[in-house]
């Protein structure tokens, strides 16, 4: 009896903390019965920080640089000549691709316009030109036939008279390759020896032969090739201090080797440019001399034109 006191009182110690834990956990519970069942008490996870990155305010667009507005040039006035020349053809298509009376009545009034500003110049170049020594080819190469007799008389004799002075000092060098066009030129030149006294040195470059000597031909030893020629029949005109013109490079005619001789003799400084249109049938050939110096001394406004009309009269009229 008593070993059975002392199981249930050593039972009892035992079993009291846990009673008393248990007890106390319980009041613990009970104290916070709000927190409901034990699912509810589970712990969320932390939500993730969310970072608000600021917004950075676009960059402006500059606004778009104007471009400076080019100034349009005007075109010319309607019915001008520059007017008439840049656009009558576009008229005269309209007319041919769409042939309204509208359209062709346009072309045929520019057209007519046109002829009758041609028909107003024409009148006044005449005006302007009518007796001016320089601008009345009258002056120079009269319309009467009993005037253009006397002046081709007149000019042949001079002509006859320049060339025997050029014979007198220069001479001619004629190259031959002995072909049928060097023959008759040779006959040519023999022609001009009876007529002025010229001395002529013949030259072949065929191979020499006693009928070649006979008619006067030396051997060619250099001489075409120093003058540069290339062709033949050739006809140099040699000046008495030792220059020479190269005239012709193939056959010439009587009448084209005198003309042929005196511009030779005028570019080797033989006769000078007055006794050389001395030989011509025309007058009033002399040089234009004008000092165009005063045209930039000028102080006349030269915006508008590239030189106003009236410094361009002055200047000629002055001469």
């Amino acid at each position: 009896m008593l070993k059975l006191i002392l199981v249930t009182f050593l039972y009892a110690i035992t079993m009291q903390p846990m009673i008393v834990i248990a007890t106390a956990d319980q009041d613990r519970w009970l104290n916070r019965n709000e927190e409901g069942w034990f699912f509810y008490n589970e712990q969320e996870d932390p939500e993730p920080e969310i970072k608000i990155e600021k917004e950075v305010p676009p960059t402006p667009t500059p606004p778009p640089v104007a471009k400076p507005e080019m100034p349009q040039e005007e075109g010319p006035e309607p019915f001008t000549s520059a007017w008439i020349r840049g656009n009558i053809q576009f008229y005269l298509d309209a007319a041919i691709d769409n042939p309204t009376a509208e359209n062709v009545s346009a072309y045929l009034y520019i057209q007519n316009y046109a002829m009758n500003k041609s028909m107003q110049f024409m009148d006044a170049n005449k005006k302007a030109t009518l007796g001016h020594p320089m601008f009345d080819s009258i002056s120079q190469r009269p319309t009467a036939t009993y005037a253009n007799r006397q002046l081709d008389e007149e000019a042949t004799q001079k002509r006859a008279e320049t060339l025997d002075n050029i014979s007198h000092n220069s001479g001619i060098f004629f190259f031959s390759d002995n072909s049928n066009a060097s023959k008759i030129q040779a006959d040519i030149i023999s022609m001009l020896v009876r007529n002025f006294d010229f001395d002529i040195l013949k030259i072949t470059t065929a191979q020499p032969t006693q009928e070649l000597a006979d008619q006067g031909f030396k051997e060619d030893k250099g001489r075409s090739k120093a003058l540069g020629i290339s062709t033949y029949p050739a006809i140099a005109l040699i000046s008495a201090d030792g220059n020479y013109d190269v005239i012709s490079q193939a056959p010439v005619s009587y009448s084209d080797l005198r003309d042929r001789l005196l511009i030779g003799a005028n570019r080797l400084g033989v006769i000078n440019e007055a006794e050389l249109n001395q030989t011509r049938p025309i007058r009033n050939l002399g040089s234009i001399n004008v000092d165009i110096t005063q045209l930039k001394n000028s102080s006349s406004d030269t915006s508008s034109v590239p030189v106003p009309q009236k410094d361009i009269v002055n200047l000629f009229n002055q001469r």
